[in-house]
């Protein structure tokens, strides 16, 4: 070692002064020097002499690598401790982040500013094993006068770069101490070293991922061991069963999720739950979930389980999504210029920005459940579930059940996970009973239990469920005549009709035809794309003449099948029976003569041979005779093969 140090000491000297390197200088220090020497670093100095303007910034910066690389910096000290060596840890840029050492070679340290925060790279201190591998990119060692600062000259030193997952330089690991103790196991072991960093950088990394996965899953996740005890839970899972993280890791999994057989399923291989309602009972609350239970297997034994769960209202809500539990109508989609009508849209705007229950009356057809969506849409429940519920078509002994659900085995042939009813899936939003006149009177009694508290209990249940759920109902009858018939509770109209909306018949708003009619024509001929038809005033003043017993949705009805029947205009009306065009017909009324009736096909073709004969062959005064467009009237020659004279 001693004729090593005379050699290099002296190559040293000579290329300091002359600039010529000795050949048998190891070609690595050779270049060094040589950049050294155009860097300008100063060869009679070698300490460091720049340091970070922020170093706890840069501390925190690099904390994880300082996290993971400490205890193994600490373990090789425990192993050389006594023997003149420090550790020391750069950035990737050569800024010395950390320091272990004896406390003699520390004074030393602090002789060179070989401190946290100190440049350390080899345009800044010259040729160095933390620079030179840095500059190099890879493992480098220098004894004595290779070092190009002469105050190095008595140290020895092995540095080697550390890299992370994706082989990008992060920092640089360093052992130095008295030249005399240079050995080449010195370069194996801070080697070693940079490769544990880079393993345990990996696995750091990779264990953080897990644990951000683990927080950030949507669902709530419980990990427990062979022995039931908790071993991991995320904070969604938390969040659900509104404990804290230590009230979670004592508590006992069999009393949470009562009526699972863990062990059972710990004993089973390939054995898991999937997809089952289950409650949750903490502090001797009960928190309906979804759950799904996955055996954890290690060489082929259970090791413990992962429990994953969905609170059933969120499982609701997106059931509702997809199976169209959500109001399409708003209040502007009602059309109307009529007084009465816009004074009953009105007062539903006010009513729906109260939370009180809601009774619509009123005829089939007058507009009842466009009313109620868009009671709900204007509401502040506008982005909860919307359930419509047609009562008059559940039979009677399943109306419970809809309604309110069922345990699993609450009876035979009840789906063993059980069942909500509707009321559950309309948590948060709006249920809509329409025909709520046809509710049999004991569920008219449960119902009003429901309105009076907010619970349900489903059928099989022990325990009420708190909802949040207003209530719409809807009716063509006259209630306060249903009560008079013991058919309808007088307590649940009162607690139903907190505000009570009554629609308007269509041959009482009559003027409304003229927009409606508009519209149902405006909107088919932009569904038929391939052609256009406009509407006569004249058709439009017959529509007003018809009493319209099924209202709105009678009138659409007549108009769509006008449409579809007319050419380029509809001006007549093709399907009402002459006795119902009649102005103010009473419909119970009959007439004195049966009206024979003729189909159409012989009209139109009789009306044109008419008209041509009438303008003796004039085609072009027979189209406006008829009032069609010409083109339509030859169609109608060819469709009926009509004999013209030239």
């Amino acid at each position: 070692m001693e004729n090593y140090v005379n050699f290099i000491d002296t190559a040293w000297k000579k290329f300091i002064s002359t600039g010529k390197v000795n050949s048998k200088v190891r070609s690595e220090i050779k270049d060094s020097w040589i950049r050294c020497m155009n860097y300008g670093v100063d060869p009679y100095n070698g300490k460091g002499n720049i340091k970070h303007p922020n170093v706890k910034q840069l501390i925190n910066k690099n904390n994880e690598l300082i996290s993971v690389a400490r205890p193994i910096m600490e373990s090789i000290y425990s192993m050389v401790r006594g023997s003149g060596f420090a550790l020391f840890l750069t950035d990737k840029d050569g800024y010395i982040i950390e320091v272990i050492g004896d406390k003699d070679i520390m004074e030393r340290v602090a002789e060179l500013n070989f401190l946290k925060g100190e440049l350390w790279s080899e345009n800044v201190v010259g040729t160095n094993a933390i620079g030179t591998a840095l500059y190099l990119n890879k493992p480098v060692q220098t004894i004595a006068a290779e070092h190009y600062g002469i105050n190095q000259h008595s140290w020895t030193c092995s540095a080697s770069p550390i890299y992370d997952e994706d082989d990008n330089l992060i920092g640089c690991i360093n052992m130095s101490g008295n030249y005399y103790n240079a050995h080449s196991h010195t370069m194996g072991i801070v080697t070693a070293a940079a490769q544990s960093i880079q393993k345990q950088m990996a696995l750091a990394i990779s264990y953080k991922l897990l644990n951000i996965t683990f927080d950030s899953i949507s669902e709530g996740m419980i990990v427990i061991n062979e022995n039931m005890k908790v071993k991991r839970i995320n904070g969604k899972a938390l969040k659900i069963l509104n404990i804290s993280l230590e009230q979670a890791m004592n508590m006992d999994i069999n009393e949470v999720l009562n009526g699972v057989n863990f062990q059972k399923l710990l004993q089973e291989k390939n054995k898991s739950l999937n997809n089952i309602e289950w409650d949750f009972s903490i502090n001797n609350d009960i928190i309906k979930c979804v759950i799904n239970v996955l055996p954890l297997n290690k060489n082929g034994k259970s090791s413990g389980m992962v429990i994953t769960f969905t609170e059933v209202k969120i499982v609701h809500k997106l059931v509702n999504k997809f199976v169209g539990y959500k109001a399409q109508y708003q209040f502007k989609d009602i059309i109307t210029t009529n007084r009465e009508m816009k004074n009953m849209i009105a007062f539903a705007k006010k009513a729906a920005k109260s939370d009180c229950n809601i009774l619509i009356q009123g005829e089939s057809g007058t507009g009842k459940e466009l009313i109620s969506q868009s009671i709900h849409n204007y509401s502040d429940r506008a982005n909860g579930p919307f359930v419509a519920v047609n009562c008059a078509s559940i039979p009677s002994e399943l109306f419970e059940s809809e309604l309110f659900g069922y345990e699993k085995g609450a009876f035979t042939g009840a789906s063993k996970e059980g069942h909500p009813g509707k009321f559950e899936l309309a948590d948060g939003g709006t249920i809509f009973l329409d025909e709520i006149g046809e509710l049999p009177l004991d569920i008219q009694s449960k119902l009003l239990r429901v309105l009076d508290n907010g619970k349900i209990v489903r059928i099989g249940g022990t325990y009420e469920k708190q909802l949040d759920v207003r209530v719409i109902g809807a009716t063509n009858r006259i209630l306060k005549k249903e009560i008079i018939k013991q058919n309808f509770r007088e307590d649940l109209y009162y607690r139903l009709s907190v505000m009570e909306i009554k629609t308007i018949p269509l041959r009482e708003r009559k003027d409304d035809i003229d927009v409606l009619v508009n519209d149902f024509v405006q909107k088919l001929n932009i569904k038929s794309k391939d052609k256009t038809i406009s509407v006569k005033q004249l058709y439009i003043n017959e529509l007003k003449e018809y009493n319209w017993s099924g209202n709105i949705r009678e009138l659409k009805n007549v108009v769509e099948r006008d449409y579809y029947l007319s050419e380029d205009e509809i001006m007549n009306i093709n399907c009402l029976n002459y006795d119902n065009v009649v102005k103010n017909i009473d419909s119970e009324e009959s007439l004195e003569e049966e009206i024979k009736i003729v189909p159409l096909d012989c009209l139109e073709k009789n009306a044109i041979k008419d008209a041509i004969k009438k303008c003796n062959g004039n085609l072009q005064l027979a189209s406006k005779l008829l009032n069609i467009g010409r083109a339509t009237l030859y169609r109608k020659i060819k469709k009926y093969d009509i004999y013209v004279s030239k």
